[in-house]
This record gives structure tokens, sequence and C-alpha cells, in this order.
């Protein structure tokens, strides 16, 4: 029960970042990533990057949820699957916007 308490803290903890960064606060981002951006792409950036990051939080916030009121661990694909949604969106919103 622990671990879906956990799994649930740690979504939350993430899809806050993620909506944080998508009102458009680029300081929660990595150094590296707020200087590869150019100035005018900085919006449409952040609000890719914080849907992604709000997709993530909110796929284990429900799949933790879900395994711990149904006492069975088969929803953890939806963990899965966000995480993938989330870290594909990343990487191509990082290239596409990328300075160098």
């Amino acid at each position: 029960m622990i671990k879906y308490f956990m799994i649930s803290l740690i979504g939350i903890i993430v899809f806050m970042n993620g909506y944080c960064i998508k009102k458009g606060n680029i300081g929660l981002l990595h150094l590296h990533n707020r200087i590869m951006i150019l100035n005018e792409d900085k919006d449409s950036y952040c609000r890719m990057i914080g849907r992604g990051l709000m997709i993530m939080g909110l796929g284990a916030l429900i799949s933790s949820l879900l395994s711990a009121c149904l006492n069975n661990e088969n929803y953890l694909f939806i963990l899965l699957a966000s995480s993938a949604i989330g870290v594909t969106m990343y990487y191509t919103k990082k290239d596409r916007y990328s300075d160098f």
C-alpha cells in the first residue's frame, strides 16, 4: 500500500511541476535546456514540456489509485504508457526547438 502512496505522491509532484512549466516558469528546467531555446520559442516550448510532464504525472496518479483501490497491479501499464507519451513529447519538442 505504501508503494501506491509513493507513486501517487510522485505523480502529484510531477503534475504540479509540469503545470508550473506550462504556465511559463522556465526556471524549473535544467539550465542547459533553458540556454538552448530561442527567446521567441520559450512559450511554446514550456507549453509542450509542461503537457508532457502533466501526462506523466496524471498517469502515475491514476495507475496508483486504480491499483490501490482494486488491489490489482495490472493498472501499472497506464504508468508505463503515460511515461512513454511524456518522454516522447519531451524529446520531440526538445529537438524541434533546439538552438544548436
